[in-house]
């Protein structure tokens, strides 16, 4: 069996951002407790545990937005997660006297702040996400005159008088179907600022994928909640490769692998890399 690692692989910056100060905060006496994670700091299963292990409490339930899940504490230090929040929701905490810390992935929070910039100059601004995802969450409750879109459908009903149009996105979004979008954008707004902020780390991975050599086989490792891992599985489906995604080994459907002679395997940026050299060492033991 011939495996192929697609690379890069492993944590990007603003995972690793993320986990470092919830970790840091775990360990740290002078923080106040108890202390929570408003929602999944990032979306792996096993890294929440990791954590709840060192005694973070994470607040989640299906339906309540940021804003609403603050409700549930009222004392103690609360992270907001790498998705980023509103500025409601950080108005509220302070509101309740709860510590704050900020694990916002940089690179969202540029995104946050080129938004403000361009509302503050009048123009009108476009957003580009997936329905219910956290990051969007935050950045649409910067203000109600952002116009979020998911599809080229939105895009075309939407009647924009303005001649100052800004349009941006989600950091983690397919950098193919996002180019679709701006790329009507344009057509209906031509004096618009496209303004792509797919991060490095989605782009880079996506295009890995988008260039994988031949399989009989690929395997994309991370949680099925991730919208990263999502899209490569995405990208991986439409290069035309058998593929199938999974949070680890225990969900690996062994008989995916019959008759499999080469493998691809690669992994979302908030995939803990021993979760992939397990699988890899598990594919490796079947040559034996």
């Amino acid at each position: 069996m011939i495996i192929h690692k697609i690379e890069p692989q492993g944590y990007c910056g603003g995972v690793t951002h993320a986990i470092k100060m919830a970790m840091d905060a775990a360990k740290n006496d002078s923080i106040s407790k108890p202390i929570y994670m408003l929602g999944q700091i990032i979306h792996n299963s096993h890294v929440i545990s990791d954590l709840e292990k060192l005694g973070i409490i994470t607040i989640e339930e299906k339906g309540l937005s940021r804003l609403l899940l603050l409700d549930k504490i009222n004392k103690g230090t609360v992270i907001f997660s790498a998705h980023g929040v509103s500025p409601l929701v950080y108005k509220k905490a302070k509101e309740k006297g709860l510590s704050i810390i900020d694990a916002t992935c940089p690179y969202v929070l540029l995104v946050h702040n080129k938004i403000k910039e361009h509302l503050d100059l009048g123009y009108a601004c476009i957003y580009i996400g997936t329905k219910n995802h956290p990051e969007c969450e935050g950045v649409i409750g910067i203000s109600d005159k952002i116009h979020f879109v998911s599809t080229i459908e939105d895009i075309k009903s939407l009647n924009i008088k303005n001649d100052k149009v800004y349009a941006t996105n989600q950091t983690t979004l397919s950098i193919f179907e996002t180019k679709i979008i701006f790329d009507e954008i344009k057509r209906i707004y031509p004096n618009s600022i496209i303004d792509d902020k797919i991060c490095n780390a989605t782009t880079v991975r996506q295009m890995a994928m988008e260039n994988q050599p031949d399989a009989d086989l690929c395997i994309v490792v991370g949680d099925k909640k991730s919208s990263n891992t999502k899209k490569l599985y995405s990208v991986s489906i439409e290069r035309g490769i058998k593929t199938i995604l999974i949070e680890d080994l225990k969900s690996l459907p062994k008989e995916s692998l019959i008759g499999v002679k080469k493998i691809n395997i690669s992994s979302g940026a908030s995939t803990p890399s021993y979760i992939v050299d397990e699988i890899i060492d598990y594919l490796k033991s079947l040559e034996n």
